[in-house]
């Protein structure tokens, strides 16, 4: 049945040993042929010289450099002592091999060897000059030797953008992954690290408070180790039995609110639905701010605001009020010099957008994020 994917063309599903193949049957039938008709005009000597010149071609793609000068060393004893000019034919497919399948500056140097080769052959023996004249015979032994040279090196350099691209697209992916695991570590160890503290500085005098935030250090480190798997199920090879559910999104907010603390307020307003690309920028960005809460000021009160701002875009504001008021057994937290706020302007611009973050009046901080959602955006 169809699958609606182009199916590859019969030369792109053969093999190596196949191509092999290939090569033997074609230079044995043109040996036969070229060998069969200047037997009739050369004699035996010009059937045995086609021979020569024709069956190393055979084996081109193993041992494309040594094939080309075997080719090339029996054109020019073909030319000199038959006047055979149909034996540059031959180099002209061993050069398309080696332009195809060799550094640059190795096909160019035997391009160049080539070239000089018909330029000996013709001074050295005069019987290789054919009846065109010297000229003549030049012209056509270069064109049989560059044209197939060309398009060889064009092959070869197409071949090259290819695997560049496709080591880009590896690249970006592994920066993606790499991106995804700060947002979760970051912030989920983050509030572990907080809410332990905030456990032991009340186990004593609160009990009750001590067990709550002792349950959300159990639910942070779950929902990091479930965010962890999924994203690392990527790099695993298909069918190996990894597990990769949906990236995070506008459902997933009132957990990840919950989760970094009872005096997070989460307004949402997301109609209509977003792309998904957005929504997991808008996910990361709110998870980030939410970081850099926990850690540079503690639980404070946190608002988180996201609204529409017409059908066009989607705007994020996660702004905290004031310093902390954690009891004062707990360490003191000042701002580092972190990649969240990076991270976070690298998310919007993904998307097109814009984000801007700095300290309040009040002596809070402010983060506001403005993302478009309409047509072209990326999804």
């Amino acid at each position: 049945m169809d699958d609606g994917e182009p199916r590859p063309l019969v030369a792109g599903r053969l093999r190596d040993g196949q191509w092999h193949g290939v090569d033997t049957v074609a230079a044995v039938l043109l040996a036969l042929a070229f060998g069969a008709s200047e037997t009739h005009s050369g004699g035996w000597l010009a059937g045995a010289v086609a021979a020569v010149v024709w069956l190393p071609v055979a084996v081109r793609r193993r041992r494309p450099v040594r094939v080309l000068y075997t080719v090339l060393a029996g054109a020019v004893l073909a030319m000199a002592f038959t006047g055979w000019e149909e034996s540059w034919v031959p180099v002209g497919a061993a050069l398309y091999t080696v332009a195809a399948r060799e550094p640059r500056r190795r096909s160019a140097t035997a391009l160049g060897c080539s070239l000089g080769a018909v330029a000996a052959a013709m001074a050295l023996a005069p019987r290789a000059v054919p009846a065109s004249g010297v000229a003549g015979g030049v012209v056509f032994a270069s064109l049989m030797m560059t044209l197939p040279w060309l398009v060889g090196t064009a092959l070869r350099e197409q071949r090259s953008y290819a695997e560049l691209a496709a080591r880009q697209a590896v690249t970006d992916e592994r920066l993606r992954i790499a991106r995804e695991l700060h947002d979760v570590v970051a912030h989920h160890l983050t509030v572990i690290a907080v809410r332990a503290e905030v456990a032991r500085a009340v186990a004593s005098t609160n009990p009750q408070e001590a067990e709550r935030t002792l349950a959300l250090v159990g639910t942070a480190g779950r929902t990091a180790l479930t965010e962890m798997r999924r994203m690392l199920g990527v790099l695993r090879s298909p069918g190996d039995g990894a597990e990769s559910g949906p990236a995070p999104g506008l459902a997933d907010l009132p957990a990840l609110a919950a989760g970094a603390g009872p005096r997070v307020e989460l307004s949402v307003d997301p109609e209509p639905p977003l792309p998904p690309g957005v929504e997991l920028a808008v996910y990361r960005i709110v998870q980030e701010a939410l970081t850099n809460v926990v850690r540079h000021a503690g639980s404070a009160n946190c608002r988180v605001n996201l609204s529409r701002t017409g059908p066009e875009a989607v705007e994020i504001e996660v702004v905290n009020d004031a310093p902390s008021r954690l009891p004062s057994r707990l360490p003191s937290r000042r701002p580092g010099g972190g990649h969240g706020l990076v991270g976070m302007r690298e998310r919007a611009a993904m998307c097109g957008g814009t984000l801007s973050a700095g300290p309040l009046a009040t002596g809070g901080f402010r983060v506001h994020a403005r993302l478009p959602c309409g047509p072209g955006t990326v999804r």
